[in-house]
């Protein structure tokens, strides 16, 4: 049971720093207290219900769930856009990418070398794009091409299309996502050409990802497999992955039988950077996204209502 002298004191405290807005120095040599015990008194007001904080805000709060998920899987930030999947998966990844265009303006000067990498989210958010700073990024896509016709998605398109709106250079990674043998891939990784692109995967600031599902229709695996490989491929506790990084749903990285045979940026150079920007919609990804989150590649999430409120449940 709290003396009533101290309870006097610590609403004293609380008037003076809620009410008068007086800070914790002026407190301290108003009241003849130290500084620390004013911060002690302030804390103590909180937990004993003295002092009770409403937030309001004219819009949608997330920002509390936002917090609570942020804590749950060790991130950086994470990001609720306002929709769930009652929209078209469209219109969810335009505001997921516009969302990631944002905090890329919070977060960014301008002047970062900036990790891309392939998918239809990713594009979004290329396309989204609009100068945020001086203009000066270093645009680097972090895996090769994983098609050849059409509108692709792969990382050299999408950092074409985020230098143009954004600002500054776009690298290109002039090689396929997956080559048919280790030494047709070794050729490749000393060409001079890809190795500079891989000398700046040690630059990174900041790397923006996609996070994919893990089965045989993913776009490095289809079609480029030996029967032998396809069945070893099905076999693997695979959950997802990000670019060409494999994971289970306990979020250990899985290494694929034919790993060396793929062009792009590995999990070590991944951890290394500062910001990892996972951007991800759709109920078929969730496991997919939980995997990610496990695995610690990335630090920052963006997603919409109905992701953040299924990753809320889980154990």
């Amino acid at each position: 049971m709290i003396a009533n002298s101290e309870l006097d004191l610590m609403t004293k405290v609380a008037i003076l720093y809620y009410k008068k807005e007086l800070n914790q120095s002026t407190i301290a040599i108003n009241l003849g207290i130290s500084r620390p015990k004013v911060s002690r008194l302030i804390k103590k007001a909180r937990e004993e219900g003295i002092v009770k904080i409403e937030i309001i805000s004219p819009v949608t709060d997330t920002s509390y769930l936002e917090s609570e998920l942020a804590d749950k899987y060790n991130l950086k930030e994470f990001i609720i856009v306002d929709i769930t999947d009652e929209e078209s998966e469209e219109e969810r990844k335009t505001e997921v990418g516009t969302a990631g265009i944002k905090f890329l303006e919070r977060i960014a000067t301008g002047t970062e070398y900036l990790g891309i990498s392939a998918g239809t989210t990713l594009h979004h958010f290329a396309r989204k794009a609009h100068p945020v700073g001086k203009e000066d990024f270093k645009i680097i896509p972090t895996v090769g091409a994983l098609t050849d016709t059409g509108l692709s998605y792969n990382c050299n398109e999408i950092t074409n299309i985020l230098s143009a709106k954004l600002g500054g250079t776009n690298y290109l990674l002039n090689a396929p996502a997956f080559v048919q043998d280790n030494k047709t891939a070794a050729v490749f990784k000393k060409e001079d050409r890809i190795k500079k692109i891989y000398d700046l995967y040690d630059k990174l600031e900041i790397i923006a990802l996609g996070i994919g599902v893990a089965d045989e229709t993913h776009p490095l695996i289809q079609g480029r497999l030996s029967s032998q490989e396809l069945t070893e491929f099905r076999q693997l506790p695979l959950c997802g992955s990000i670019g060409s990084i494999f994971y289970d749903l306990a979020g250990k990285i899985i290494d694929l039988p034919f790993k060396e045979r793929i062009i792009g940026i590995g999990s070590e150079k991944i951890l290394k950077t500062d910001f990892r920007i996972g951007l991800a919609v759709g109920d078929y990804k969730r496991q997919a996204v939980l995997g990610a989150l496990r695995t610690n590649l990335i630090n920052v999430l963006i997603t919409d209502r109905s992701m953040a409120n299924w990753l809320n449940e889980q154990k």
